[in-house]
């Protein structure tokens, strides 16, 4: 099945948004280290208490 609207590969271009700001890269990583820590910490914590209600 060839459902893609592309017939050929000619005249693509990528476009990378913060390439070539090494600060906005920083920003960026620095948020999502942040919000995988909080997940983690809220997901670790909600697991201890579910474990010590069920001792």
């Amino acid at each position: 099945m060839n459902s893609s609207p592309f017939t050929s590969w000619e005249g693509v271009a990528t476009c990378f948004t913060f390439a070539d700001n090494p600060t906005m890269i920083a920003v960026l990583l620095a948020l999502s280290v942040t919000a995988f820590a909080g997940f983690m910490y809220t997901i670790i914590k909600h697991e201890n208490d579910a474990f010590d209600n069920h001792k």
